[in-house]
Formats: structure tokens, C-alpha cells, sequence
């Protein structure tokens, strides 16, 4: 009887080891798939990202081409004042400048609205 009794438990130890082996075969397939998952997810937000800053960087330049020939447009259509009248003309343009900027800082966030405010003081 005791080597039956010594049978059956290992029996049941050989069982018990099965269950464990096929549950840790599960879970070590699970957490493969779940790692596959999550890389999929970071590349696709990967590439995502990617392209926004493509799109972003085009559209940098576009507004930078746009500034330099507005740039250049105004250069060569607007004379320069006068030396005697120079000075007026400057704090008029500091006047309408400050204006502007009050325009647009209007339109603005807060964050940016405290940037535009340091950069209307350094003028």
C-alpha cells in the first residue's frame, strides 16, 4: 500500500508538473505576443511622429521663403526716410510696432502671450 500511495503522488507530482509546464508554455507565448504588440504600437508611433515633423519642417520652410521675399519685396518698394526726419519715423514705427504686437498677442495663448511681452520689452 505505501507503493501505491508513493505511485499515485508522483503520478499526481508528474500531473501537477504538466499543468505547470503547459501554464508557463501559455504565458511565456502570451508575453511574446504582448511584446510584439507594444513594439508595433511604439513603431507605428514612431513613424507617425515622423512624418508630422516632416510635415512640419516643410512648412517651416515654406513660411521662411515667405518672409524673405515679403522681405525683399518691401526692401525694394519702400524708401528710406530721410536723414532729418529719421528719428520721428523711428519712434513712430516703435509706436505702431508696439501696437502690432498688442494685436497680436490678442490672438495668443498665455504661454505666448508672455513670450511676445519679453520680446516687446527687449525693443
Amino acid at each position: 500500500m505505501a507503493h501505491i500511495a508513493e505511485t499515485g503522488g508522483e503520478e499526481t507530482e508528474d500531473a501537477q508538473l504538466s499543468i505547470y509546464q503547459q501554464d508557463r508554455n501559455l504565458r511565456e507565448r502570451h508575453s511574446k505576443s504582448d511584446r510584439c504588440d507594444q513594439e508595433a504600437f511604439v513603431a507605428a508611433s514612431i513613424d507617425r511622429l515622423s512624418k508630422e515633423i516632416r510635415g512640419l519642417h516643410t512648412g517651416q520652410q515654406a513660411l521662411s521663403a515667405t518672409i524673405d521675399s515679403l522681405t525683399r519685396l518691401f526692401l525694394t518698394c519702400v524708401p528710406e526716410p530721410p536723414a532729418e526726419a529719421l528719428d520721428q519715423a523711428k519712434r513712430r514705427a516703435k509706436l505702431r510696432y508696439d501696437r502690432f504686437l498688442v494685436s497680436v498677442a490678442q490672438n495668443m495663448t498665455t504661454d505666448t502671450r508672455a513670450t511676445l511681452a519679453e520680446l516687446a520689452d527687449r525693443g
